[in-house]
């Protein structure tokens, strides 16, 4: 117990409370890198999801705004299934 926690401020206890960090470190990456903790974390990997953007009171916030022809061509889920094209100048026409 006298190493498990970072805050501790022995000098004498470092050594270990840097070991012990470490190996709770690599432990907790090994377990969440495995399928048990794939599925323990609800992580789906690369799968189509929905998303509307960044919401409104983080924008606020930040000062930020969607520009409303940006948000229709890059946000409406109805054409989630259309792949963005560009023309020659870089201009997104889909």
């Amino acid at each position: 117990d006298e190493i498990a926690y970072p805050d501790v401020q022995d000098d004498a206890l470092q050594p270990g409370i840097a070991f012990f960090t470490l190996m709770r470190n690599m432990t907790l990456t090994g377990y969440y890198t495995t399928e048990l903790g794939f599925r323990d974390l609800g992580y789906q990997g690369n799968t189509p999801n929905l998303w509307d953007g960044v919401p409104e009171a983080v924008l606020a916030r930040h000062g930020k705004s969607y520009d409303a022809e940006w948000l229709a061509k890059c946000v409406d889920q109805t054409r989630r299934d259309i792949t963005a094209e560009w023309d020659d100048e870089m201009n997104l026409i889909t």
